[in-house]
């Protein structure tokens, strides 16, 4: 009898303790203030529990190691999941840096789960990571070209992610090339990359840095200043300086493409970005025209482009993009994009 009320006695001080800590906010849950070890030990035992508890009846599908089921993973996975867990030449994100837990590398060696796993894990997504539901916007069919894709993933250099990327059907950033010839669509990677290349994207494609300039003459000079921080975030996607290339964008940036929106720049960050920078590292561009002008603090400049992926699938593209810039205390950002373009009959 006495030791069942020193049992309820302890019970009922863990739940006095429990309720003072929630109550008084005295739980700290910044993200940049890591959990106390056995906390995060409990977490992730918890986590791996679970995960093997629900997916290890999934059956797995026969397919995996087919190549054509491997490119189109690839694309999905470059649209939705390296802004987070990384691919081959690329070391860090803005949004990644910022999460905790940090989300795992998943283009390193012994980092992934077992195919069952990485299925439920992108299906159903985990609680306290950060890591989406992906089966609530796309079947298990594409689910499954991505789990295929990651046991490759860690074998691929940069060149070969960036050629399998390309060649890929899945993915939002390449549809576009699948279309048929002249057919008018819009293409996020084409359009993101090229338009205001300029100078410095012509350096990088190593074409004649004459040859390729946009007429940034002709613009007002209240505009010029405007051009070059396009250029610079051009420049900087163009390198794969993802980081640099994000630091150009206001927080809240709107950005449309292929019929869709981002609403920050967060968001793309963690979704188009790493494949822009990595479409355009193989593409040669010529800028056909530029304009813009400049008011107050509120800046537009459209640049039209000639591009020409160099990957397993070449098409000639002619790009347009507009970009709205605002003036802040750090220089111009740009506060909204439109991308698009179309096919040209050969």
């Amino acid at each position: 009898m006495k030791f069942l009320k020193v049992a309820l006695l302890v019970v009922l001080a863990a739940v006095v303790f429990a309720a003072i800590g929630v109550y008084s906010g005295i739980f700290n849950f910044a993200a940049d203030d890591p959990h106390w070890g056995v906390t995060q030990r409990l977490i992730e035992t918890a986590r791996i529990r679970s995960i093997a508890s629900h997916a290890d009846d999934i059956v797995v599908p026969g397919n995996l190691a087919e190549e054509k089921v491997i490119a189109s993973g690839a694309g999905e996975y470059a649209e939705m999941c390296a802004g987070c867990h990384l691919a081959p030449g690329i070391k860090d994100t803005e949004i990644r840096t910022g999460l905790y837990p940090m989300p795992p590398n998943l283009s390193e060696r012994g980092t992934h789960p077992t195919p069952a796993h990485q299925f439920w894990i992108i299906k159903h997504g985990l609680k306290m990571t950060g890591m989406p539901a992906w089966g609530l916007t796309h079947d298990d069919e594409r689910i499954w070209m991505m789990v295929a894709f990651l046991q490759k993933l860690p074998e691929l250099s940069p060149t070969a992610y960036q050629e399998m990327v390309e060649s890929g059907e899945g993915g939002h950033h390449h549809e576009g090339m699948e279309h048929e010839e002249g057919e008018a669509h819009e293409h996020t990677d084409a359009t993101s990359s090229e338009q205001p290349s300029g100078a410095p994207l012509a350096q990088h494609h190593e074409h004649g840095a004459d040859e390729h300039k946009p007429q940034d003459s002709k613009l007002p000079p209240a505009a010029a200043s405007a051009a070059s921080a396009v250029d610079s975030f051009q420049k900087a996607l163009a390198a794969g300086d993802t980081k640099s290339a994000a630091a150009w964008l206001d927080p809240a940036v709107l950005i449309y493409e292929s019929g869709g929106v981002e609403s920050s720049r967060s968001e793309y960050a963690s979704h188009h970005l790493n494949a822009d920078a990595a479409f355009l590292r193989n593409a040669s561009v010529r800028v056909l025209s530029r304009s813009g002008n400049a008011i107050g603090d509120l800046a537009w400049i459209a640049t039209e482009t000639e591009l020409e992926p160099n990957g397993a699938k070449p098409t000639h593209l002619v790009t347009t993009e507009t970009m709205v810039l605002k003036r802040s205390p750090q220089g111009w950002r740009v506060t909204h994009i439109h991308w698009s373009s179309r096919q040209v009959k050969e």
